[in-house]
Protein backbone atom coordinates (compact mmCIF):
# COMPACT_ATOMS: atom_id res chain seq x y z
CA UNK A 1 0.00 0.00 0.00
CA UNK A 2 1.70 3.27 -0.81
CA UNK A 3 0.09 6.93 0.34
CA UNK A 4 -0.90 10.04 -1.68
CA UNK A 5 0.29 13.34 -2.33
CA UNK A 6 0.01 14.95 1.45
CA UNK A 7 -0.53 11.67 2.93
CA UNK A 8 1.08 9.46 5.95
CA UNK A 9 0.36 5.92 6.14
CA UNK A 10 1.13 3.95 9.77
CA UNK A 11 0.28 0.31 10.83
CA UNK A 12 -1.88 0.29 14.00
CA UNK A 13 -4.25 -2.76 15.94
CA UNK A 14 -7.48 -1.68 13.64
CA UNK A 15 -5.23 -1.25 10.36
CA UNK A 16 -3.75 0.67 8.44
CA UNK A 17 -4.07 4.48 9.21
CA UNK A 18 -4.15 6.92 6.51
CA UNK A 19 -3.52 10.49 7.77
CA UNK A 20 -3.75 13.64 5.48
CA UNK A 21 -4.96 16.87 4.63
CA UNK A 22 -7.74 17.91 2.94
CA UNK A 23 -6.79 20.25 0.22
CA UNK A 24 -8.56 21.72 -2.86
CA UNK A 25 -7.91 19.64 -5.95
CA UNK A 26 -5.67 16.90 -4.07
CA UNK A 27 -6.06 13.28 -4.00
CA UNK A 28 -5.32 12.43 -0.60
CA UNK A 29 -5.60 8.58 0.19
CA UNK A 30 -4.19 5.18 -0.24
CA UNK A 31 -3.27 3.68 -2.89
CA UNK A 32 -2.78 -0.04 -4.23
CA UNK A 33 -1.09 -2.53 -6.85
CA UNK A 34 -3.64 -4.27 -8.80
CA UNK A 35 -2.76 -8.29 -8.43
CA UNK A 36 -3.49 -10.68 -10.91
CA UNK A 37 -6.48 -11.73 -8.86
CA UNK A 38 -8.55 -8.43 -10.57
CA UNK A 39 -8.92 -10.05 -13.63
CA UNK A 40 -11.11 -12.38 -12.17
CA UNK A 41 -13.08 -9.99 -9.69
CA UNK A 42 -16.39 -10.41 -8.66
CA UNK A 43 -16.48 -8.62 -5.38
CA UNK A 44 -13.72 -6.54 -3.52
CA UNK A 45 -14.71 -6.04 0.10
CA UNK A 46 -12.93 -3.98 2.57
CA UNK A 47 -13.48 -2.74 5.87
CA UNK A 48 -13.07 1.50 6.51
CA UNK A 49 -13.66 4.30 9.34
CA UNK A 50 -13.15 7.94 8.96
CA UNK A 51 -12.53 10.30 11.84
CA UNK A 52 -15.02 12.67 9.84
CA UNK A 53 -18.42 12.50 7.94
CA UNK A 54 -17.62 12.51 4.91
CA UNK A 55 -17.65 10.76 0.75
CA UNK A 56 -15.62 8.25 0.21
CA UNK A 57 -14.32 7.08 -3.43
CA UNK A 58 -12.51 3.59 -4.53
CA UNK A 59 -10.84 4.25 -7.75
CA UNK A 60 -9.59 1.47 -10.68
CA UNK A 61 -7.21 3.23 -12.90
CA UNK A 62 -6.57 0.87 -16.33
CA UNK A 63 -3.18 0.93 -17.68
CA UNK A 64 -1.98 3.94 -19.55
CA UNK A 65 -2.18 5.14 -22.54
CA UNK A 66 -5.76 4.14 -23.64
CA UNK A 67 -7.22 3.29 -20.54
CA UNK A 68 -9.80 5.17 -18.50
CA UNK A 69 -10.50 5.62 -14.37
CA UNK A 70 -13.88 4.42 -13.03
CA UNK A 71 -15.28 5.54 -9.21
CA UNK A 72 -17.63 4.06 -6.83
CA UNK A 73 -18.54 6.46 -4.43
CA UNK A 74 -19.91 5.53 -0.79
CA UNK A 75 -20.85 7.64 2.44
CA UNK A 76 -18.75 7.18 5.49
CA UNK A 77 -20.47 8.46 8.96
CA UNK A 78 -17.83 9.90 11.38
CA UNK A 79 -16.09 6.71 13.99
CA UNK A 80 -18.12 4.16 12.28
CA UNK A 81 -16.69 1.07 11.19
CA UNK A 82 -18.35 -0.22 7.95
CA UNK A 83 -17.40 -3.30 5.75
CA UNK A 84 -17.94 -2.02 1.74
CA UNK A 85 -18.50 -4.77 -0.55
CA UNK A 86 -18.27 -3.58 -4.54
CA UNK A 87 -18.62 -5.59 -7.37
CA UNK A 88 -17.58 -4.32 -10.60
CA UNK A 89 -20.85 -3.01 -11.56
CA UNK A 90 -20.48 -0.28 -9.35
CA UNK A 91 -17.84 1.36 -10.84
CA UNK A 92 -18.47 4.07 -13.32
CA UNK A 93 -16.09 5.86 -15.38
CA UNK A 94 -14.78 9.17 -13.91
CA UNK A 95 -15.17 12.11 -16.72
CA UNK A 96 -14.08 14.84 -15.35
CA UNK A 97 -12.09 17.61 -17.53
CA UNK A 98 -8.74 15.84 -16.13
CA UNK A 99 -9.53 12.13 -16.75
CA UNK A 100 -8.33 10.30 -19.36
CA UNK A 101 -10.61 8.84 -22.03
CA UNK A 102 -10.81 5.42 -22.00
CA UNK A 103 -10.17 3.93 -25.55
CA UNK A 104 -12.86 1.48 -25.41
CA UNK A 105 -15.42 2.82 -22.73
CA UNK A 106 -15.91 0.05 -20.54
CA UNK A 107 -14.52 -1.16 -17.20
CA UNK A 108 -11.46 -3.93 -18.17
CA UNK A 109 -10.47 -6.03 -15.20
CA UNK A 110 -7.35 -7.50 -16.89
CA UNK A 111 -6.35 -3.64 -17.78
CA UNK A 112 -6.60 -2.54 -13.70
CA UNK A 113 -3.34 -1.32 -12.96
CA UNK A 114 -4.02 0.00 -9.41
CA UNK A 115 -6.29 1.12 -6.45
CA UNK A 116 -7.08 3.92 -4.72
CA UNK A 117 -9.52 4.41 -1.41
CA UNK A 118 -9.74 8.28 -0.93
CA UNK A 119 -11.57 11.08 0.41
CA UNK A 120 -13.98 12.94 -1.78
CA UNK A 121 -14.30 16.12 0.80
CA UNK A 122 -12.35 17.94 -0.82
CA UNK A 123 -13.77 17.79 -4.26
CA UNK A 124 -16.74 18.86 -2.90
CA UNK A 125 -15.90 21.45 -0.49
CA UNK A 126 -14.22 23.13 -3.85
CA UNK A 127 -17.37 23.53 -6.04
CA UNK A 128 -18.58 26.86 -6.47
CA UNK A 129 -22.11 28.40 -4.68
CA UNK A 130 -25.05 28.58 -6.78
CA UNK A 131 -26.66 31.62 -6.35
CA UNK A 132 -29.83 30.01 -8.36
CA UNK A 133 -29.66 26.88 -6.17
CA UNK A 134 -27.87 27.80 -2.94
CA UNK A 135 -27.48 23.99 -1.87
CA UNK A 136 -25.77 23.46 1.35
CA UNK A 137 -21.87 22.92 1.15
CA UNK A 138 -19.70 21.43 3.96
CA UNK A 139 -16.02 22.62 3.08
CA UNK A 140 -14.17 20.38 5.37
CA UNK A 141 -10.30 20.83 6.01
CA UNK A 142 -7.19 20.43 8.30
CA UNK A 143 -5.63 16.80 9.17
CA UNK A 144 -7.82 13.66 8.82
CA UNK A 145 -7.20 9.82 9.11
CA UNK A 146 -9.13 6.79 7.56
CA UNK A 147 -8.27 3.33 8.67
CA UNK A 148 -8.39 0.97 6.13
CA UNK A 149 -8.98 -3.00 6.85
CA UNK A 150 -8.78 -6.47 5.38
CA UNK A 151 -8.75 -5.92 1.93
CA UNK A 152 -10.32 -8.63 -0.53
CA UNK A 153 -10.31 -9.04 -4.00
CA UNK A 154 -13.22 -12.20 -4.46
CA UNK A 155 -14.24 -14.65 -7.01
CA UNK A 156 -16.98 -15.89 -5.95
CA UNK A 157 -20.31 -13.61 -7.08
CA UNK A 158 -22.38 -11.25 -5.05
CA UNK A 159 -26.06 -9.76 -4.43
CA UNK A 160 -26.94 -8.85 -8.03
CA UNK A 161 -29.69 -6.21 -8.02
CA UNK A 162 -32.68 -6.62 -9.64
CA UNK A 163 -34.18 -4.88 -12.92
CA UNK A 164 -34.83 -1.41 -12.62
CA UNK A 165 -33.42 -1.32 -8.77
CA UNK A 166 -31.39 1.77 -7.75
CA UNK A 167 -31.54 0.86 -3.68
CA UNK A 168 -32.59 -1.70 -1.34
CA UNK A 169 -30.61 -0.42 1.60
CA UNK A 170 -29.71 -3.86 2.10
CA UNK A 171 -25.86 -3.58 1.96
CA UNK A 172 -24.71 -2.53 4.86
CA UNK A 173 -23.31 0.62 3.49
CA UNK A 174 -24.85 4.03 1.99
CA UNK A 175 -24.10 4.63 -2.14
CA UNK A 176 -25.63 8.16 -1.41
CA UNK A 177 -24.03 11.39 -0.47
CA UNK A 178 -24.61 14.83 0.58
CA UNK A 179 -22.99 18.09 -0.09
CA UNK A 180 -23.38 19.44 3.01
CA UNK A 181 -25.75 19.97 6.03
CA UNK A 182 -27.33 16.03 6.73
CA UNK A 183 -26.41 13.52 9.49
CA UNK A 184 -27.18 10.59 7.03
CA UNK A 185 -26.94 6.31 7.74
CA UNK A 186 -28.65 3.31 7.32
CA UNK A 187 -32.01 2.22 9.24
CA UNK A 188 -32.67 -1.32 9.27
CA UNK A 189 -35.49 -1.53 11.74
CA UNK A 190 -37.66 0.59 13.50
CA UNK A 191 -38.27 2.62 10.91
CA UNK A 192 -41.16 4.72 10.09
CA UNK A 193 -41.55 2.76 6.32
CA UNK A 194 -40.87 -0.45 8.21
CA UNK A 195 -38.02 -1.75 5.82
CA UNK A 196 -34.70 -1.19 5.51
CA UNK A 197 -34.10 2.83 4.64
CA UNK A 198 -31.64 5.27 4.74
CA UNK A 199 -32.02 8.39 7.19
CA UNK A 200 -31.56 11.99 6.96
CA UNK A 201 -31.29 14.32 8.91
CA UNK A 202 -30.98 18.18 8.86
CA UNK A 203 -32.02 21.72 8.87
CA UNK A 204 -34.91 23.42 6.94
CA UNK A 205 -33.14 26.77 6.33
CA UNK A 206 -34.38 29.51 3.86
CA UNK A 207 -32.00 30.57 1.45
CA UNK A 208 -29.54 26.92 1.85
CA UNK A 209 -31.23 23.50 0.60
CA UNK A 210 -30.11 20.60 1.98
CA UNK A 211 -29.25 17.99 -1.04
CA UNK A 212 -28.77 14.31 -1.80
CA UNK A 213 -27.30 12.56 -4.23
CA UNK A 214 -26.61 9.22 -5.90
CA UNK A 215 -25.00 7.93 -9.25
CA UNK A 216 -27.01 6.20 -11.66
CA UNK A 217 -25.01 5.55 -14.75
CA UNK A 218 -23.64 2.26 -13.84
CA UNK A 219 -27.36 1.20 -14.09
CA UNK A 220 -29.04 0.19 -17.08
CA UNK A 221 -32.61 2.04 -16.98
CA UNK A 222 -32.95 2.73 -20.88
CA UNK A 223 -36.35 1.36 -20.81
CA UNK A 224 -37.67 3.23 -17.59
CA UNK A 225 -40.26 5.20 -17.57
CA UNK A 226 -41.12 5.75 -13.72
CA UNK A 227 -39.07 6.96 -10.94
CA UNK A 228 -40.41 5.02 -7.31
CA UNK A 229 -39.66 4.82 -3.92
CA UNK A 230 -41.25 5.41 -0.39
CA UNK A 231 -40.61 8.33 1.87
CA UNK A 232 -41.51 9.60 5.12
CA UNK A 233 -40.84 12.87 7.00
CA UNK A 234 -40.85 14.12 10.93
CA UNK A 235 -42.30 17.44 9.19
CA UNK A 236 -44.09 18.65 6.16
CA UNK A 237 -41.95 18.86 3.61
CA UNK A 238 -40.97 20.29 0.04
CA UNK A 239 -38.75 18.03 -2.25
CA UNK A 240 -37.28 18.85 -5.26
CA UNK A 241 -36.47 15.49 -7.41
CA UNK A 242 -33.70 16.16 -9.78
CA UNK A 243 -32.76 13.95 -12.46
CA UNK A 244 -28.92 14.95 -14.03
CA UNK A 245 -28.54 13.64 -17.73
CA UNK A 246 -24.68 12.74 -19.02
CA UNK A 247 -24.89 15.93 -21.14
CA UNK A 248 -25.35 18.45 -17.85
CA UNK A 249 -28.92 19.08 -17.90
CA UNK A 250 -31.46 18.77 -15.20
CA UNK A 251 -34.78 17.94 -14.86
CA UNK A 252 -37.28 18.52 -11.85
CA UNK A 253 -40.24 17.43 -10.39
CA UNK A 254 -41.82 18.77 -6.66
CA UNK A 255 -43.15 16.64 -4.14
CA UNK A 256 -45.13 17.23 -0.73
CA UNK A 257 -44.63 14.47 1.62
CA UNK A 258 -46.91 14.85 4.64
CA UNK A 259 -45.48 14.55 7.72
CA UNK A 260 -45.79 12.76 11.09
CA UNK A 261 -43.80 10.27 9.88
CA UNK A 262 -46.47 8.97 7.87
CA UNK A 263 -45.80 6.26 4.95
CA UNK A 264 -45.42 8.36 1.21
CA UNK A 265 -45.66 6.04 -2.04
CA UNK A 266 -43.78 8.60 -4.66
CA UNK A 267 -44.27 7.12 -8.49
CA UNK A 268 -43.27 9.93 -10.83
CA UNK A 269 -43.65 9.53 -14.58
CA UNK A 270 -40.32 10.51 -16.34
CA UNK A 271 -42.54 12.16 -18.76
CA UNK A 272 -44.03 14.75 -16.18
CA UNK A 273 -40.23 15.98 -15.23
CA UNK A 274 -39.51 19.57 -16.23
CA UNK A 275 -36.61 20.26 -18.39
CA UNK A 276 -35.25 21.20 -21.52
CA UNK A 277 -36.17 19.12 -24.15
CA UNK A 278 -37.50 15.45 -23.74
CA UNK A 279 -36.04 13.18 -21.02
CA UNK A 280 -34.03 10.18 -22.12
CA UNK A 281 -33.43 7.61 -19.60
CA UNK A 282 -30.38 6.20 -21.45
CA UNK A 283 -28.48 9.08 -20.42
CA UNK A 284 -29.62 9.57 -16.99
CA UNK A 285 -26.24 10.19 -14.95
CA UNK A 286 -27.58 10.83 -11.55
CA UNK A 287 -31.00 11.55 -8.70
CA UNK A 288 -30.73 14.10 -6.12
CA UNK A 289 -33.16 15.14 -3.61
CA UNK A 290 -33.09 18.58 -2.19
CA UNK A 291 -35.27 20.31 0.76
CA UNK A 292 -36.71 23.32 -0.21
CA UNK A 293 -39.63 23.80 2.71
CA UNK A 294 -38.23 26.85 4.34
CA UNK A 295 -38.02 29.33 1.15
CA UNK A 296 -41.60 27.98 -0.03
CA UNK A 297 -43.64 29.12 3.19
CA UNK A 298 -42.89 26.65 5.80
CA UNK A 299 -41.36 27.10 8.53
CA UNK A 300 -37.75 26.26 9.52
CA UNK A 301 -36.75 23.94 11.77
CA UNK A 302 -35.02 20.45 12.31
CA UNK A 303 -36.01 17.30 10.19
CA UNK A 304 -35.53 13.64 9.49
CA UNK A 305 -36.76 11.91 6.22
CA UNK A 306 -36.76 7.74 5.56
CA UNK A 307 -36.23 6.68 1.99
CA UNK A 308 -36.52 3.08 1.16
CA UNK A 309 -37.06 1.17 -2.03
CA UNK A 310 -35.88 3.46 -4.69
CA UNK A 311 -36.53 2.00 -8.38
CA UNK A 312 -37.13 3.13 -11.80
CA UNK A 313 -39.76 0.89 -13.80
CA UNK A 314 -40.99 0.67 -17.14
CA UNK A 315 -44.82 0.24 -16.74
Amino acid sequence: MAAGSGTVLHATRDGVAVTYDLRPKQISGAFLPASAAFTRMQRMRFRVRTDHDTPLAVALSEKMPGGGRYLAMFWSSANTWQTIELTPADFVVSDGPGDPVDADGRLDLDAVENVAIFDLGQFFGALPENADFPVVIDRPSGTHTMVLDDFQVLESAGRQAGPGEIDRFDRGFLQWVTLGGMELKLSAAGNPLGIPAFQATYQQSEGQFPLLMRRLTNLDLSKATRLVFDIASEREATLIVSLEVKQGGRYNLTIYPPGSREVFHVDLKLADFEGLGKLDPAQLKSVAIADVTASTGGAPGRNTIWIARVGMESM
